[in-house]
């Protein structure tokens, strides 16, 4: 097993890391957010208080998610960043399922531009555990 962390690796957690934060800024902006991401046509105040409250939430996710990536992106060696890695890719794949299962709620736009980052990543993270464990060849 490779020990020292591969360039792709360091790439793939700078990627996640710049996408992350962007979404962390406007998940905690939900004045921004909700019209990007939501038909918020018909939804009363009470329903509005819930998504604005759920947007927060959905920022402190992806806060967390993104210094994860901070950490993988200073860390020197690949079993500090395993554990992430991994956990990256059940969230990926879990916002993947939920991402479809919803993708009449958002609007169209942003719920195709959700759904190509979500593969990506998916992708990245996939190819960064392969290549890290020996699975297969170094991209680069």
């Amino acid at each position: 097993m490779a020990q020292e962390i591969l360039k792709f690796t360091k790439l793939t957690f700078i990627i996640h890391f710049i996408i992350g934060l962007t979404f962390t800024i406007l998940f905690w902006i939900p004045d921004i957010a909700l019209p990007l991401y939501v038909d918020v046509t018909g939804i009363n105040i009470a329903g509005m208080l819930v998504a604005h409250a759920m947007s927060l939430t959905i920022g402190c996710l992806f806060a967390g998610l993104t210094v994860s990536s901070l950490l993988g992106i200073f860390a020197k060696e690949w079993k500090q960043v395993k554990i992430v890695a991994i956990c990256e890719v059940v969230w990926l794949v879990a916002n993947l399922v939920t991402s479809i299962i919803s993708f009449s709620v958002f609007i169209v736009g942003m719920a195709i531009l959700t759904l190509v980052i979500t593969i990506v990543l998916i992708v990245l993270f996939i190819l960064t555990c392969l290549q890290q464990e020996d699975k297969i060849n170094p991209i680069f």
